[in-house]
């Protein structure tokens, strides 16, 4: 019943890999920390967003990252 988020200082896929196959993919969130970073929020999130978007998954489960999960977690 744990989620993680992707928000790890602009690391490049290799914690965010662990991070997903810790967790699973339906437990990982976007940005759920935002805006906290040097930039007021823009650098984490365009750091991760390269992250994710580089990385080898399904267009479904990106969706479920960008989304999903947090639509279903929060009842949207």
């Amino acid at each position: 019943m744990f989620y993680a988020d992707t928000a790890l200082q602009g690391d490049q896929c290799g914690a965010t890999e662990c991070g997903i196959r810790f967790f699973g993919i339906d437990h990982v969130l976007f940005a759920s920390d935002a805006p906290f970073d040097p930039e007021k929020g823009t650098m984490f999130v365009r750091l991760g967003l390269e992250t994710i978007n580089t990385m080898d998954l399904s267009e479904e489960d990106r969706y479920k990252i960008f989304e999903g999960n947090a639509s279903k977690l929060l009842k949207l």
